[in-house]
């Protein structure tokens, strides 16, 4: 094989000749152009090989050795003696009326799998943000065929195209994204999932607890057990802890009460989980209030219902808890209460079953990544194809 052939190998450029390389301190340009052989007119289909002309376009390719690449092309333009039109050579290194080839817009596109913003990976590459943009809307994510046996429903704060929420729909099992809807109301989820003709296979449908998604999951997924994340009823426990601690935080000395403030980690904390110097700690802080205490207690009665091992143990330590927490008073755990009375037979369902909202909090987290180093997206499309990318 000549040496000329190992050149063009290396650099991708096989089915073309290679007539110079040049190079400055920070460019490469590759001066090429393709054999001359017959072509089939794209207008009449006659074959010819006589040519009209030649054009010598410019054409940004991927870095090579960190260098930027420029391709001096030499366009064969043939003409049809068949139409008597003229027509350009196949090329299928550079689109047609593009001026980035195919494989510099690929390589954005890699790129753009990461959480990193448009700006800084059309910098990278030489290239303008606005080229990244037009390469990222020849890709159209498609709307799946068949709906999962487990569905998670979420939602995420997008402010794109007016809405301020968008839903998410994942795959837990395999952990992947199901797709990204525009908006999280009530209608435009029914129109989505009503269209899926497996919508009565579907096995389990994981969620907060939000009755929209209730009521979606009960009309048109009826064969579907409906399983409440555990994470977001143990936060219910938390927030009435964290209530109760900043309204007896208020009635100190200034000086306990940046004490409190900062030390707020040990009653968070499972208590057998604390040292005894954490124990000791947390003794002094509890002896300030006697709400405090019983509020530390019934924090601990939650804990051990959460984490019940199986369903009929998680019953009995609901109703134990909510029956402490009635008895003590404290309309902190109102809330609490009234989400343990309403939704009740979904949570205890998450027993039964091991599934969770784990890998599409984790995706949300990842979303508000991308989103913040975007400063936004406007177009919901964009950011639609930026998550599914990225995900």
């Amino acid at each position: 094989m000549p040496n000329q052939d190992f050149i063009a190998q290396l650099l991708g450029l096989e089915d073309v000749i290679l007539k110079d390389i040049k190079k400055t301190a920070s460019m490469m340009t590759l001066f090429i152009e393709k054999p001359r052989r017959d072509c089939s007119c794209p207008h009449c289909g006659t074959v010819t090989n006589q040519v009209h002309d030649y054009r010598t376009v410019t054409i940004k390719d991927i870095p090579l050795q960190y260098y930027q690449t420029l391709i001096k092309y030499r366009k064969r333009r043939y003409h049809c003696p068949g139409c008597r039109r003229h027509f350009n050579e196949p090329f299928s290194l550079v689109p047609k009326n593009c001026q980035i080839s195919l494989r510099l817009g690929m390589l954005a596109l890699n790129q753009l799998a990461d959480t990193g913003c448009v700006s800084r990976v059309a910098k990278n590459l030489g290239i303008s943000a606005s080229s990244v943009f037009r390469r990222f809307r020849d890709i159209s994510f498609r709307k799946p065929a068949y709906l999962p046996n487990v569905l998670s429903i979420d939602e995420f704060k997008g402010n794109a195209d007016g809405e301020k929420f968008q839903a998410i729909l994942t795959d837990p099992v395999h952990g992947k994204i199901f797709d990204i809807l525009p908006t999280r109301k009530a209608h435009r989820l029914q129109e989505y999932i009503k269209e899926f003709p497996n919508r009565k296979a579907v096995q389990f449908v994981v969620m907060d607890m939000n009755k929209v998604y209730l009521d979606l999951a009960r009309t048109w997924m009826p064969n579907a057990t409906v399983v409440i994340d555990k994470f977001h009823v143990a936060r219910y426990g938390s927030w009435a802890l964290e209530n109760v601690r900043k309204r007896v935080q208020k009635e100190l000395h200034p000086s306990k009460r940046m004490y409190f403030k900062r030390s707020r980690w040990l009653m968070l904390k499972h208590k057998k989980d604390l040292n005894q110097e954490d124990v000791d700690a947390l003794s002094v802080m509890l002896a300030q209030s006697k709400d405090l205490a019983t509020t530390y207690h019934l924090k601990e009665k939650f804990y051990e219902f959460i984490h019940a091992p199986t369903r009929q143990e998680a019953a009995r330590r609901m109703y134990h808890f909510k029956l402490a927490a009635e008895i003590s008073g404290l309309k902190e755990f109102n809330a609490c209460l009234t989400m343990l009375t309403n939704w009740s037979e979904y949570i205890l369902n998450a027993f039964d079953h091991p599934y969770s909202n784990g890998f599409t909090e984790g995706t949300n987290n990842k979303i508000k990544v991308i989103k913040r180093n975007a400063y936004g997206y406007r177009n919901f499309e964009n950011f639609r194809n930026r998550i599914l990318m990225s995900c």
